[in-house]
């Protein structure tokens, strides 16, 4: 009602300054008197200046439903030359070093009331233009209550869900990365974060993927992934918050061989597979692990953050574990479509191998602007393989101390990260040149392999 009032003396005011520059000045000029509008007249402009803010109201309100942002890290990397023409360290890179862009993000979402919404993200690097996020949200109960996921998204998993824009180090931990390798997949997923208590909302995840990541599904077999997340309740006024965690991922991929590689003892074995026909496969990549969270605030310069997560689990690959199985479809001699795993060597089954890695954080905020981190990563290639049983460097156990500083100045953020790999005790592989095989004598020593970026960040 008030925009009308405010319309119409508006409308009101112009129509007076009209009249009055149509009658050539004031009245006391000899000009004739202004005309007054009709009621009929008053009441047709007020309904063209109603149409006129609905539509304006509608557009604005379809441009409110679209959210558009994103981020760009461009960052200098620098690699130390390894000690051996023919050593692998962790980061060795015969580059030394390059400008690249690690990410270059795009999202777009929609949001249809508060009931369903669609996210598209897109990555374009110098390597090309690749879809990260495809996915359509339904919230089936307010408030976050129940919520289903369809399309390309993250896997459920602690520092997976975190965003590459906001995590503190350059890149996710090594056993993440073997776990979860690309992050998302293709599937459905629910989620629930009831508000049990005043403060308390604990948060539950449960998805259903292909399992070969974003690339093409071409078997049946799916893998089952779920979460959860538990804040511990420690008063609003408490100045530590905790939470307590863990994840859990059950899948494969298919095993058409009637012989599969594990380990035992420090040695390889080849053993019966246990069945090899329908869902042969199902269950050889799996892992569990729990996860927490402190945030202090004690100290004056600012909030404390101590962060980490215990992944255990197995995965199952081709001969070589640099090679990983192929999976694809092939037409039998009757016609018909088949699954069939080429693994890294012909004719190689496939290896088990049971691994594990955690990886701690340490986020102190040293004021508004500047963060420090550290972070310790350890991940296990190969549990049952130890020292000079390793055969090599895809096989051993690894370490990654990492220190770093962020600036971030309103939408910019600068960091420096400094990376220090070094393997077990006797698991440091160097290849002889001529003959490809391990150097025992070196097999102590820290090749010369770590890694500096320096990222410069734009979010918006």
């Amino acid at each position: 009602m008030h925009r009308i009032i405010a319309s119409l003396a508006a409308l009101l005011l112009s129509l007076g300054v009209v009249n009055a520059q149509e009658s050539g000045g004031p009245s006391g000029s000899g000009a004739a008197e202004p005309t007054t509008p009709t009621l009929e007249q008053l009441g047709d402009s007020v309904r063209e200046l109603e149409e006129r803010t609905t539509r304006n109201e509608d557009d604005l309100a379809r441009l409110k439903a679209i959210r558009i942002s994103g981020y760009v890290q461009s960052e200098w990397q620098h690699f130390d030359q390894t000690t051996s023409a023919g050593g692998r360290a962790l980061y060795s890179d015969s580059r030394k070093n390059l400008f690249t862009i690690r990410r270059g993000r795009i999202k777009v979402q929609h949001r249809l009331g508060d009931v369903m919404s669609y996210a598209i993200q897109t990555d374009v690097t110098e390597a090309g233009v690749s879809i990260k996020d495809a996915f359509i949200s339904m919230s089936l109960l307010p408030r976050d209550g129940l919520r289903l996921d369809a399309g390309m998204f993250n896997r459920p998993n602690f520092e997976v869900e975190l965003s590459s824009s906001a995590r503190e180090a350059t890149e996710r931990s090594q056993v993440v990365r073997a776990f979860y390798p690309g992050e998302r997949d293709l599937g459905v997923m629910v989620s629930s974060r009831p508000e049990l208590a005043a403060g308390f909302a604990p948060r539950l995840q449960l998805g259903i993927f292909n399992g070969p990541g974003t690339s093409r599904e071409v078997d049946a077999i799916k893998d089952i992934a779920a979460r959860v997340s538990v804040p511990v309740p420690l008063g609003e006024r408490s100045p530590v918050a905790f939470d307590l965690g863990g994840s859990f991922y059950y899948g494969g991929i298919p095993q058409t061989g009637a012989r599969v590689i594990e380990f035992a003892d420090g040695a390889a074995d080849t053993v019966d597979n246990a069945e090899t026909g329908g869902m042969a496969g199902f269950g050889n990549n799996r892992n569990i692990g729990v996860e927490s969270q402190i945030r202090l605030e004690l100290l004056p310069i600012g909030a404390t953050v101590l962060r980490g997560e215990l992944l255990s689990g197995q995965r199952a690959t081709a001969g070589s574990p640099s090679t990983p199985a192929t999976v694809g479809m092939v037409r039998t001699s009757d016609g018909r479509d088949s699954i069939r795993v080429t693994a890294g060597t012909p004719a190689t089954p496939l290896v088990i191998r049971r691994q594990m890695g955690y990886y701690v954080y340490l986020v102190q905020n040293l004021g508004d602007d500047l963060q420090f981190v550290a972070r310790y990563d350890f991940f296990d290639r190969n549990t049952d393989l130890a020292g000079a049983e390793v055969p090599s460097a895809g096989e051993a156990a690894s370490s990654v101390l990492g220190i770093g500083l962020n600036y971030t100045w309103e939408k910019i953020r600068l960091t420096l990260y400094y990376e220090m790999p070094r393997f077990a005790a006797d698991e440091a592989i160097q290849i002889d040149p001529s003959t490809r095989r391990a150097i025992d004598a070196m097999r102590n020593e820290d090749a010369k392999d770590n890694k500096t970026t320096l990222r410069l960040q734009y979010r918006f």
